[in-house]
Order: C-alpha cells, then sequence, then structure tokens
C-alpha cells in the first residue's frame, strides 16, 4: 500500500486585504512541521501542491528544511485540483448586499464597528453562515467557482495523484482545508454537503490527514493530526 499525507496550509491573513498570504505565526507553524519531518525521517517520492500562495509558501518553507538537512524533497507538481473552494471570494462580493438585507450579518458587522475586538470571531461567524447558504445553492455569485464545481475540481486532482502513485509510494499534498474535507468526504462515501463543509472548521493549520491507498482501496488512516505544534501554535484559519 502506498500513504498520502494531506497537509492544510499554515496560518493564513485573516481579516487584511490579502488572506492569500502566511502570517508570521504561520511561518513559524510551517517551520515546525518541516522539523518535525525530518526528525521523524518523513520520505515523500513526489510532492503535490495548489496554486494558491498559502499552499506553496507552506510547502517552500518545509522544503528548505528539508535542503538544510541535505534531505531530498521532491520538486512539487502544482494542481489546480488542491486549490481551496472560493466560499471568501464569493462572501466579498456579497456580504456589502447582506448587511443591509441579512438581519445575522448586519448584526455581526454593527458588533464590529462596536467593538474591534470582535473582527476575527465575527468575520469566522459570517463566513460560517455565508457557507452553509453557498454550498446549498441558496446563494449564487456571478464570476466565482461555485462549490458543486470545486468538489468536482477536486475529485478531478485526487484522481490525478491516485492515477500517478505507484504501489508503495509516500506522497505530500499541501493543500487547504476545504480541499482536505472533500478529500475525506470522498473516503468516507459522505454525501451532504454541509457536513462536508463543516469539516472545514475543524482542521487546523498545517496539520496532516493520511490515506492508504492501493489499487482497489482509499481508507482514511488518520484526521487532522498536530504533533507538531504546542497549545499557543494552534489555529484554524
Amino acid at each position: 500500500m502506498s500513504k498520502i499525507y494531506f497537509f492544510r496550509h499554515a496560518q493564513a491573513s485573516l481579516g487584511s486585504d490579502n488572506y492569500d498570504v502566511l502570517s508570521k505565526k504561520g511561518e513559524l507553524q510551517a517551520l515546525e512541521l518541516g522539523k518535525y519531518l525530518v526528525a521523524n525521517k518523513y520520505k515523500f517520492d513526489k510532492i503535490y501542491v495548489g496554486e494558491l500562495t498559502r499552499q506553496q509558501h507552506t510547502c517552500k518553507i518545509v522544503s528548505e528544511v528539508y535542503k538544510e538537512n541535505n534531505l531530498t524533497f521532491p520538486k512539487p507538481i502544482i494542481l489546480k485540483g488542491l486549490n481551496e473552494h472560493q466560499a471568501t471570494e464569493a462572501m466579498k462580493i456579497e456580504i456589502p448586499k447582506m448587511i443591509n438585507s441579512d438581519p445575522f450579518i448586519k448584526s455581526l458587522w454593527k458588533e464590529i464597528e462596536l467593538e474591534p475586538k470582535k473582527k476575527n470571531g465575527n468575520l469566522m461567524l459570517g463566513f460560517e453562515y455565508f457557507l452553509n447558504l453557498w454550498v446549498t445553492d441558496k446563494i449564487k455569485v456571478d464570476g466565482i467557482i461555485s462549490w458543486k464545481d470545486f468538489r468536482e475540481n477536486v475529485r478531478n486532482g485526487l484522481k490525478i495523484i491516485l492515477d500517478n502513485t505507484k504501489k508503495s509510494q509516500y506522497i505530500g499534498v499541501f493543500t487547504s482545508g476545504g480541499t482536505i474535507s472533500s478529500i475525506s468526504a470522498e473516503s468516507l462515501k459522505i454525501s451532504d454537503e454541509k457536513k462536508i463543509a463543516g469539516l472545514n472548521f475543524s482542521i487546523r493549520n498545517t496539520s496532516f490527514t493520511s490515506f492508504l491507498f492501493s489499487k482497489n482501496q482509499f481508507n482514511l488512516l488518520s484526521f487532522n493530526e498536530l504533533p507538531h505544534l504546542e497549545k499557543e501554535m494552534i489555529t484554524f484559519v
């Protein structure tokens, strides 16, 4: 059997102008992941990564730890099917309208104005609320990849990885929480889209989820492991 590890990117920059950039803490998380993998002698036959900056930067930091220790780290193969869903982009477009039309969103944003310290917490509450509407097609946004199309892109990306994985290989994949949730759902045969999207909120930054793969099997081995971070370094966005 082969083993495939899916790594969630390190902490990005929630609340900033560009979320798709690792925070300073995120860079440290990725460094700790690299140190853990090296210390525990993880050797990869292939590495895949999505197109997003936060995914590629996490992968790069890990690769540098390998190189500093004179260890081989395969050149990453970039796969579009490992990109995160576009709920964040959809939300940016729709929120200005929803602030006026949706009482829940209106109340969250009013709280942010009155108590700025609640910004990150309220942004997450708003995102969870929006995501549930979006994945069930209650909100459609022009120019944004739909949840349905995202799920299909992930299936296609996973198929490419599996089709190119040989017996007894170890594969590393740097991606995002929504992608890992979707892939886990494929393995576990989960069809409830809201539950699949909800998994996203439990997947911690730089955690890894692993699968055993053979010709006829793709089985979840571990989910959301995070042995390399102390409590104060653990984040979810």
